[in-house]
């Protein structure tokens, strides 16, 4: 029985040690940090290595533990050290029979001899790679580029952010007051916000606000360039590959320091020089730039990298694109119903000719009157004001920007002002 139970125990403690325990996530910051050295680490081609960068995080989070917790117990210049055995006899007591290795092992061990090895092969594997690199770096600098300064100079983005925030303060007005501007997340809070019928949403009002009364802003979607090509990027990771890259230009010039007779190392060195200097100011243009549309927005470049920063343009332009279309089908579908209740009207007005009894002809004209009423009563869209005071921000950004004045705009005070004067005198003052 003793030694069942410390069989039990054995076991118990293998399966403890067998099976680790899934560490916690962490922050998104660090996560990218310690993926993008595991990456380095791993020294992946660069199209096996982008095709790991579009992991989620769960899944990056697991190839992080399964390196860190599988990490090679023997390191390649250990496994030299045993080759050496068979060719130095100092190593050992005597020399080991060369017959006894593989053939992969007599290749190893040709390989040992080579002076400065390792540095040797990553040169090599660096200009192997190098012009797969710059081709696969370079145009997701230019989609952070062309995408951060296209939205940060968007003046018709600017407009429908205006409209938004008028239409948020009035909404809000009489709970919290108004506000000098919102969070981008709250961008997709427009399609939870719903009429009472709730066929519409928010979103659905204000593209037919935007194509009633801003006709010229409508189309603020074709001012935003590569921003679905830039959402897909990680920075920080081309931030870190263009450092690689520069790190292994310098050990190749080092290594063309001692031997400045190798015309391969020379002609390298002067035809893609250039071009790693050329990446390298493209990679501070970028980050610039993307600092520069994040901060613009409010919102801070470090907690906010171009994979949450873009998707939320990249969201809202889907959504009011389809709310666009949605709008676009409802009018089609009213129009059809109108010009059908037009031609049932003028077919009873023909019939109305033939027949003595005008009782018919007034029960279907009620039921006319009343469909049109249902139809006026649809049409208004979601949150419309009974004092007019919606309308009167909607036209007033028109002719000039949106500012807070302490939740009234200056033509709502104007109004009030002098309809309090004319109560106050009883007599119309002119201004």
């Amino acid at each position: 029985m003793g030694n069942a139970g410390s069989v039990d125990s054995q076991q118990t403690e293998f399966r403890a040690h067998s099976v680790p325990l899934k560490l916690p996530m962490p922050e998104p910051g660090e996560l990218e940090e310690r993926f993008a050295v595991v990456l380095n680490a791993m020294n992946l081609p660069p199209d096996k290595a982008r095709l790991l960068r579009q992991y989620d995080n769960e899944k990056k989070w697991e190839l992080i533990c399964d390196q860190e917790r599988f990490q090679v117990k023997n390191p390649p210049h250990t496994y030299i050290q045993k080759l050496k055995g068979y060719l130095d006899p100092a190593v050992t007591r005597k020399r080991k029979p060369i017959e006894n290795l593989s053939d992969e092992d007599r290749f190893m061990m040709q390989f040992s001899k080579i002076e400065r090895l390792m540095q040797k092969m990553t040169i090599m594997a660096f200009i192997g790679n190098f012009a797969e690199s710059i081709q696969m770096l370079t145009p997701q600098l230019h989609a952070i580029i062309a995408a951060s300064v296209s939205i940060k100079s968007s003046q018709k983005l600017k407009k429908i952010l205006e409209i938004i925030l008028a239409l948020g303060n009035y909404m809000n007005s009489s709970k919290r007051g108004a506000v000098y501007g919102f969070k981008l997340q709250s961008l997709d809070l427009l399609l939870e916000t719903k009429s009472t019928d709730r066929k519409q949403t928010l979103l659905h009002y204000i593209s037919n606000v935007v194509k009633e009364k801003y006709q010229h802003v409508s189309l603020f979607y074709n001012e935003l360039h590569y921003v679905e090509k830039a959402a897909a990027v990680s920075l920080e990771n081309v931030l870190l590959d263009v450092k690689e890259l520069q790190r292994g230009l310098d050990l190749t010039k080092r290594e063309y320091t001692m031997h400045d007779h190798n015309t391969m190392l020379k002609e390298f060195i002067q035809n893609n020089e250039g071009k790693l200097k050329k990446l390298q100011d493209d990679a501070k243009i970028a980050q610039d730039a993307f600092d520069d549309a994040v901060k613009y927005f409010g919102e801070n470049p470090k907690t906010t990298p171009p994979s949450v920063f873009f998707p939320v343009f990249v969201r809202f332009v889907k959504a009011y694109k389809q709310a666009e279309e949605e709008n676009e089908l409802r009018k089609k579908q009213e129009q059809a119903l109108m010009e059908k209740l037009m031609e049932q009207e003028a077919m009873m007005e023909q019939q109305d000719q033939k027949s003595p009894s005008h009782k018919t002809k007034r029960q279907q004209q009620e039921l006319i009157a009343e469909l049109r009423r249902r139809q006026v009563k649809d049409n208004r869209h979601v949150y419309e004001g009974k004092d007019g005071a919606i309308e009167d921000i909607i036209t007033d950004l028109r002719n000039q920007p949106y500012r807070r004045a302490d939740a009234l705009r200056r033509s709502v005070r104007r109004r009030f002002d002098d309809q309090t004067l004319r109560s106050a005198n009883g007599t119309e003052i002119t201004m």
